[in-house]
C-alpha cells in the first residue's frame, strides 16, 4: 500500500512539472522586443557603422561584430531600435543605444534611394574593442 502510495505521489509530481515547463513569466518580457522572433528570414535594409569614423585606419585582424535589429529610421537621419532580434549581452545593447544616440545617417543614402525613412531591419556594426 505505501509503494502505491509513492508512485501515485511521483505521478503527480511529474504532471505538474509537464504542464509547468510550457509557461513563462510575465516579467521576462519587454516592450521593445515586441517585434523578437519575426527577425527570421527577414533581410537588412542597410549596414550601419555607428562607431566608425569616417577615415579611421581599422587594423588587420581587429574583430567586428553585426546586430541586426528592427529600427525606425526618422527624415533627420537619426533612428530608434525597436526590437534586437537576438537577445544581446546587456553591455552591448546599452553600448549601441548610446552610439545610435547620436549617430546620424548621411543625407546621401535617402537622396539615391538606399534608405528610406520608416521601420525597417537594419544591421548595426560595431568594434567589440570599444565596448567598456
Amino acid at each position: 500500500m505505501k509503494t502505491r502510495g509513492c508512485y501515485f505521489l511521483f505521478f503527480l509530481i511529474l504532471c505538474v512539472v509537464a504542464g509547468c515547463k510550457g509557461t513563462s513569466s510575465p516579467s521576462t518580457a519587454s516592450g521593445t522586443d515586441e517585434y523578437a522572433g519575426a527577425c527570421e528570414g527577414e533581410k537588412a535594409k542597410a549596414i550601419l557603422w555607428v562607431d566608425y569614423k569616417r577615415g579611421r585606419k581599422i587594423a588587420d585582424g581587429t574583430p567586428i561584430r553585426t546586430v541586426k535589429v528592427y529600427a525606425d529610421v526618422h527624415a533627420d537621419g537619426s533612428l530608434k531600435v525597436l526590437s534586437w532580434c537576438k537577445k544581446q549581452p546587456m553591455k552591448v545593447e546599452n553600448y549601441l543605444l548610446k552610439r545610435v544616440e547620436v549617430y546620424r545617417i548621411r543625407r546621401e543614402m535617402f537622396e539615391g534611394g538606399y534608405l528610406k525613412p520608416g521601420e525597417q531591419y537594419l544591421q548595426l556594426r560595431y568594434l567589440p574593442g570599444e565596448v567598456k
